[in-house]
């Protein structure tokens, strides 16, 4: 994702609805500048709940292949007598 949307601070506060609005509509990061240098980015929610998820997807991976490199491994028949026990533990409440 590139910042694509470069704005200063004082621009933005003086019309904040028309970038709200350009946030919505292009789905892209806003890059606000403070005496010409980066100073903060503005993210439409949605955008930035999907790099949430994203982040959140890819420390999964992350996860699961050190889980690999440390031999923390389990064949399926060992998850699905696990899953199996949950059940019937589950039903039993």
């Amino acid at each position: 994702m590139l910042v694509e949307q470069v704005t200063s601070l004082t621009d933005f506060r003086s019309n904040p609805d028309y970038y709200f609005e350009e946030l919505s509509k292009n789905q892209q990061p806003l890059l606000l500048t403070r005496r010409n240098k980066s100073s903060a980015v503005l993210l439409d929610a949605t955008l930035y709940q999907t790099l949430l998820e994203q982040i959140a997807f890819m420390k999964s991976v992350a996860d699961g292949l050190e889980d690999v490199r440390h031999n923390r491994l389990c064949s399926m028949d060992e998850v699905f007598d696990s899953v199996e026990r949950i059940i019937v533990e589950a039903e039993k409440q």
